[in-house]
């Protein structure tokens, strides 16, 4: 399969995932987390405290910045044809998609993004990792190049996050 068909799923599945969490993170805060916060560590709490007063309009902005900087890492990958940088994307990406899962059954409840991690980004991750071995653009080389990707995007999501805690305040 083409890489451009894999670049083009990634965008169409990172698009809708996201969706899928700006459409129920406010609701999910307001009315799941009261409700299952005993359950969750005390140093996630902590964390998740600072969002009790998330609205979907804030987290819109967290995704639209962090989309911007994975847009520009997807196209400069293709312009240059040098893929770690989709992959670094993808493993980053992949790190936060099981997430959901384990987070929903160890709640018991449905968690924002868990849908469509596992109806679409699960398989397509199975495949996509599938098709970078066999093809061997999965080496050592792209492995370094995608985690110096994901190091420079860490930032980046903190950043993200800083800019919709102001979107906040300016509302």
């Amino acid at each position: 399969m083409d890489i451009s068909i894999w670049i083009l799923s990634f965008l169409i599945i990172f698009m809708l995932h996201n969706l899928e969490e700006i459409i129920t993170v406010e609701k999910w805060i307001q009315k799941t987390y009261p409700r299952v916060r005993d359950k969750i560590p005390l140093f996630v709490q902590k964390e998740l405290n600072n969002y009790k007063e998330i609205t979907s309009s804030e987290f819109a902005v967290i995704v639209f910045v962090f989309s911007f900087f994975v847009s520009a890492l997807i196209l400069i990958s293709v312009m240059t044809q040098h893929y770690y940088f989709l992959l670094g994307v993808n493993l980053l990406f992949a790190l936060n998609i099981f997430t959901h899962p384990l987070q929903a059954l160890y709640l018991r409840c449905y968690t924002p993004g868990v849908l469509t991690s596992l109806l679409l980004i699960i398989p397509y991750y199975s495949l996509f990792f599938f098709h970078f071995y066999n093809t061997d653009m999965l080496t050592l080389d792209s492995v370094v190049g995608a985690m110096i990707v994901m190091v420079f995007l860490i930032p980046v999501f903190l950043l993200s996050h800083k800019i919709g805690e102001k979107w906040r305040q300016f509302l």
